[in-house]
């Protein structure tokens, strides 16, 4: 009789609706949490060369236009 009752409130326990609400929010923050720690951002590097190499056309450009300029 003891483990019918026990089952009895168990059943009762796990269907009340502010047990269900409480999985629902627990299991959205851990899914939140989650997709934080995994989240990985783009990385802006290859802009960054990019504009290296416009920089150093620039200065390549202006080096050749002193040159001549001297001749």
């Amino acid at each position: 009789m003891f483990f019918s009752n026990f089952i009895y409130i168990i059943k009762r326990v796990l269907s009340s609706p502010a047990v269900i609400g409480i999985v629902i929010v627990a299991l959205l923050y851990l899914s939140l949490v989650f997709y934080i720690l995994n989240y990985k951002k783009k990385k802006s590097k290859p802009v960054q060369k990019e504009e290296k190499k416009i920089e150093q056309t620039e200065e390549e450009t202006k080096d050749s236009d002193e040159e001549t300029s001297e001749k």
